[in-house]
């Protein structure tokens, strides 16, 4: 409990200081991206105010999976981190779509832009990005919605750069036809980087199996486990990005509870280790298919988890 808090106000402190520092770039690109003329500096100024708005979702987020449980949520607020990355997310999608329409339109009849504007813009936008990835980048990887408000910074980042690159060859060579070439660059890598995670999120939010777990791996581990004679109903899904969940009836030998509760606790241990599942819940059933006394005994389950 005390890592989690701690996991919260380490993203929460970076989420802060990201959005203080994309509110600048926001205001200063749409600015320049207005008086220059640039549809790229517009379309990288859009996509940092969307940014804008995942980090003010995904702080809420954080904040909200810190909420205690309660009898009606039992889990808490753990999903709020997912369903705000696949807002997010789905953001990122519809943005990059909207920029590629405003692109294709610009193909044809190229406008003329002031190039050193947009240089010295994206350069600033560039830093201001690329800082802001540096503060989540390490939470991004054990977090989806961090990972999700990382990843629009990412390609803020990447973004900034093509329209550097893009200005600096118009400004030399007069080449207007690579602003809307740019844009539509910049929308492909914004619908590609929010699919990923909206695909994510979707098997997250409905229960399907964590991406990183082999289901028949995990079926094979717990079936080679002494006493362990067959398993059944056996499920694993994402409660959050951070925790794994399974639910499964495994078959053993008729014998004292106490004994069918060490089973518990050692595929619990072993499943936490090898497959990071941290909530599992273990229902065991007595194999009672031989006859006693020529009277067959009727199946009992003992029910185990944490």
């Amino acid at each position: 409990m005390h890592h989690h808090h701690h996991h919260n106000s380490t993203i929460q402190k970076n989420l802060i200081l990201s959005i203080l520092l994309n509110s600048i770039i926001v205001a200063g690109e749409i600015v320049a991206g207005i008086l220059s003329n640039s549809l790229a500096l517009v379309s990288d100024a859009l996509h940092n105010f969307s940014d804008l708005l995942t980090l003010f979702l995904s702080l809420a987020a954080v904040r909200m999976s810190s909420w205690k449980a309660t009898p009606n949520k039992s889990y808490g607020y753990l999903r709020a981190e997912i369903i705000a990355a696949f807002v997010n997310s789905s953001a990122l999608v519809i943005i990059g779509v909207y920029i590629i329409y405003q692109a294709a339109g610009r193909l044809f009849v190229p406008e003329k832009i002031t190039a050193s504007w947009v240089i010295i813009v994206a350069a600033v936008a560039f830093v201001g990005n690329a800082l802001s990835t540096l503060l989540l980048s390490k939470n991004s990887k054990e977090d989806l919605n961090a990972k999700s408000a990382y990843l629009h910074l990412f390609y803020d980042s990447v973004n900034s750069l093509l329209v550097i690159v893009a200005g600096i060859l118009i400004y030399y060579f007069n080449w207007t036809i690579l602003d809307p070439i740019f844009s539509i660059l910049i929308g492909l890598f914004i619908i590609k980087s929010g699919w990923d995670v909206v695909l994510e999120a979707v098997n997250i939010l409905s229960e399907g199996t964590p991406k990183d777990i082999d289901i028949n791996d995990v079926t094979s581990f717990i079936t080679s486990f002494p006493d362990v004679k067959e398993i059944h109903h056996l499920h694993i899904w994402s409660i959050s990005s951070k925790m794994n969940a399974l639910s499964v009836h495994v078959v053993v030998p008729d014998q004292f509870i106490s004994k069918g509760y060490l089973i518990i606790a050692g595929l619990r241990k072993a499943l936490k280790e090898k497959f990071n599942i941290d909530h599992p819940t273990i229902q065991l059933e007595a194999d009672l298919s031989k006859e006693q006394n020529g009277i067959v005994k009727i199946d009992s389950h003992i029910d185990g988890g944490i």
